[in-house]
């Protein structure tokens, strides 16, 4: 199985990872996965990505929610693919739309212990003011929730956690890499959605 994810930017590019263990555990013993960013528009992201491998199996295309809203992102999503490789994809290609709401990080959210583990803090107690898993895409802005669940998770006042914010870039990532398949996620309807699209449309190459 040969994948691509096509991302928004290179931030979410750990987000192949966690693609990667949804596959296997979708059945697929050895995946393998390259990620693409470049570019702004979706059919031009496809359309190179496309060009650059001959044997490409699925296509994962990620874009945030935002303000937007989901469905919004679905048809832009559905619009771009078309464009850029029309109603017959070469060689059975199919793509799946991952469509975090309202932002990946909302993603991240529902794991306290690996919020805490990443900041090398296991064992702290200091609430997070994390927000119930039934509320957490409604939430307006989970980046900042999470940048402010890291500070509150490496409980450090002062210059240390001034020069702490600076870290949210590389501790997102780490969170990112190592979001695991299922469990909390299945809390969030749009992690549920984005699994069940990669079933179908493993179904369909099968």
């Amino acid at each position: 199985m040969r994948f691509v994810l096509i991302c928004e930017g290179s931030s979410d590019a750990p987000l192949a990872n966690h693609i990667q263990r949804l596959l296997v555990e979708c059945g697929c013993p050895h995946p393998r996965g390259d990620v693409f960013h470049r570019g702004s528009r979706i059919a031009d992201k496809v359309r190179e990505a496309v060009s650059r491998s001959s044997d490409l199996d699925l296509l994962f295309v990620h874009r945030d929610a935002n303000n937007a809203g989901a469905e919004a992102r679905f048809r832009e999503i559905e619009a771009g693919v078309k464009q850029a490789i029309g109603d017959a994809p070469p060689n059975g290609l199919r793509h799946v739309a991952v469509v975090p709401v309202k932002m990946t990080e909302a993603w991240l959210l529902l794991d306290e212990a690996a919020i805490r583990k990443v900041v090398r803090k296991p064992n702290g107690n200091e609430p997070l003011g994390l927000p119930p898993p039934a509320t957490i895409e409604a939430t307006s802005d989970p980046k900042e929730v999470l940048r402010q669940a890291l500070l509150a998770a490496v409980a450090t006042k002062g210059r240390r956690r001034r020069k702490f914010k600076s870290e949210f870039p590389r501790l997102r990532r780490s969170l990112l890499e190592d979001l695991p398949v299922g469990g909390r996620l299945a809390a969030l309807p749009s992690w549920n959605a984005f699994r069940a699209a990669t079933e179908a449309a493993l179904a369909e190459l099968a």
